[in-house]
């Protein structure tokens, strides 16, 4: 090895660069030493497998609780349906030492962990949002666990989507509806099985009937179908697909006027025969029968050529659900039927969808409008078919009745978490 005596001028050089690496150490070890104790960003949490960088935070533990006492302790985020709480949940430094100025919380569907040291070590609480006492108990649930964003209306939704939050045009406020194959929709109320369809924005709760025993997503049932009934007998007047209808008008001049539309009737009957009895839960509900025709065409009662309404170009051609309703269309029920708009918020649309909640391999009415054949000069409105495909069917046709009703806001809940092994229990 060969060594050579440093002159004088590299010698100075020699000097310099010392100091300055001494400098750069200092300043480094002090970045070092600040940034194990900084606060580092929002950290958003997924479903499946903790992902994160060992400087970042140490997870040390993460338990679920169904029932919000019984908690166990888990290794993956749990599944959409629950959400942080908030109390018991927490972060040390050192493992010692609490940090309060840490935030652990969920919100629009995110688990978010907030404000924490680098270094930390934290334990996390999940419980089960669609564990309530109450419809208003899960409504205040829903708003930390629900989607924010809209989903892919023109795909099916095949899968369990969970839950997402919409502005309800109806009720006002917001509302929650369930997507896919949901697993946290079933209610056992009146003796019957029921699917939730949405919670309404005014708190009321939106069902549909499921049979007198609860079915699983994909299952082909008749127990589903009340009975099979004509949506109007009357077929060759556009005004027939009125959930009321007067002869000769697009719509009659008030909504407690006109003549009741044939599975109206049915319906009804059913109730007055079935569920009577459970009245003081079951709100006055709104159910939108929207005879809106589309532009570029104008009402008539048997028009020389072909009539389309609002929801054929709205649901058909640019798969744009809305929840909001023109107020002459809007009728005040006990019991109605679901909504083709509803539909396609739950999954459905003009395919093939055997895996969604609404699926019952049976063909069934909704009570949505959809168009004037001028061939056949008969009305159509949307049906699901047998497929769970948003159908277009004439009026005339004898298909299954899916009664739809609202339980009230305060209706208390004496069990259970939704799922079909422990649906919700409203006695």
């Amino acid at each position: 090895m060969k060594i050579e005596k440093i002159n004088r001028l590299n010698q100075k050089y020699f000097y310099y660069a010392l100091i300055l690496g001494v400098v750069l150490l200092v300043t480094v070890s002090s970045i070092f030493s600040y940034a194990k104790y900084q606060r580092i960003e929002d950290i958003k949490l997924v479903e499946g497998n903790i992902n994160y960088k060992p400087y970042d935070f140490k997870m040390m533990a993460m338990y679920k609780s169904d029932d919000g006492t019984n908690y166990t302790e888990i290794d993956t985020l749990p599944e959409s349906g629950y959400l942080i709480n908030e109390e018991k949940s927490y972060c040390t430094i050192n493992n010692v030492d609490k940090d309060n100025n840490a935030r652990i919380y969920t919100n629009n569907g995110e688990h978010i962990i907030k404000n924490i040291l680098k270094n930390e070590k934290c334990y996390l609480y999940f419980d089960n949002a669609t564990t309530a006492k109450s419809i208003d108990e899960l409504v205040n649930k829903l708003s930390k666990i629900a989607k924010i964003e809209s989903p892919d209306f023109s795909k099916i939704a095949t899968t369990d989507e969970g839950v997402y939050k919409e502005r309800d045009g109806m009720y006002g406020g917001y509302s929650y509806y369930w997507r896919g194959a949901s697993t946290t929709n079933y209610v056992k109320f009146g003796g019957y099985c029921w699917r939730i369809v949405r919670i309404n924005g005014d708190g009321t709760m939106r069902l549909i009937y499921d049979g007198t025993t609860c079915h699983n997503n994909g299952e082909i049932t008749t127990d589903s179908i009340v009975t099979n009934t004509a949506y109007n007998t009357n077929y060759n007047k556009s005004e027939y697909v009125g959930w009321t209808y007067t002869e000769g008008l697009q719509r009659p001049t008030n909504n407690n006027e006109g003549t009741d539309t044939s599975i109206k009737i049915t319906l009804e009957n059913w109730y007055n025969i079935n569920l009577k009895s459970q009245e003081t839960k079951i709100a006055d509900g709104k159910f939108c029968n929207d005879r809106n025709v589309d532009s570029g065409y104008v009402w008539s009662s048997a028009p020389n050529g072909p009539l389309y309404y609002l929801e054929y170009k709205r649901l058909y051609i640019n798969y744009v659900p809305i929840l909001s309703c023109t107020s002459p269309d809007i009728y005040t029920l006990k019991i109605g039927l679901i909504t083709a708009d509803e539909v396609m918020y739950a999954g459905g649309k003009d395919d093939n969808n055997l895996s969604y909640y609404l699926y019952n391999g049976q063909n069934y009415w909704t009570m949505s409008p959809c168009n004037w054949d001028e061939i056949n000069t008969w009305s159509n409105v949307f049906a699901l078919n047998l497929n769970g495909n948003l159908s277009i069917w004439y009026v005339g046709n004898t298909y299954g009745m899916r009664p739809v009703i609202n339980l009230k806001a305060d209706t208390q809940i004496l069990t259970g978490n939704g799922s079909i092994g422990n649906p919700y229990i409203i006695n």
